[in-house]
């Protein structure tokens, strides 16, 4: 395997594990087994399994943002791109589930969770991502409030309100096993910014 193919081997069995397990269950060694490298390939790339973590995180990001930024487009309806996201959480998680046997979540949530306390690290650059996250909520509530549609005296606050919905959506999806409260993910949306 080329050095450039074993690392994104390496990053992809990562965020594969991460996602359907946590943090602690998620080994080196398990890593190895399931990429097929040996310690020394693994090693070679990444310090330690934090580091991995760290820079899965971040390859995710990359891979997600421009599939964000066509759904969070401004050429779009504000109120429509938030309509959308919810349509892509849905699809993703369905997926998912199809895919795994189970809800799986987010993964930035889920390694938020076990890790905030843990790992200073992980805990930043998973912090990071929600940062980013908000911040397409905040542009969509924003932009709906510019075009004279809804009136918001804290639009900052609403974009707020619709993300912790989202993360309580995602959260309690994966604890129970079932995609309802992302399936109504719309409705509450449209809850909060009627308000």
């Amino acid at each position: 395997m080329k050095t450039i193919e074993t690392k994104h081997n390496i990053l992809n069995t990562v965020k594969e594990l991460i996602w359907q397990g946590n943090y602690n269950s998620v080994s080196v060694n398990t890593i190895c087994k399931k990429a097929e490298i040996n310690k020394g390939s693994f090693y070679h790339f990444f310090p330690s399994k934090e580091t991995v973590v760290i820079k899965a995180f971040d390859d995710h990001w990359k891979q997600r943002q421009p599939i964000l930024d066509q759904i969070f487009s401004i050429q779009k309806d504000p109120i429509q791109r938030l309509m959308d996201y919810c349509d892509f959480v849905l699809k993703k998680q369905y997926e998912m589930k199809e895919k795994k046997g189970f809800v799986c979540g987010c993964p930035y949530i889920n390694i938020s969770l076990e890790q905030s306390l843990q790992c200073k690290k992980i805990s930043e650059e998973a912090k990071k991502h929600h940062d980013r996250m908000y911040k397409y909520f905040l542009s969509a509530v924003k932009d709906e409030v510019n075009s004279n549609s809804i009136d918001l005296k804290n639009f900052e606050e609403k974009a707020n309100d619709l993300h912790i919905y989202f993360i309580g959506a995602l959260t309690r999806s994966r604890i129970t096993n079932d995609l309802t409260d992302i399936s109504t993910m719309k409705q509450g949306f449209k809850k909060i910014l009627a308000k």
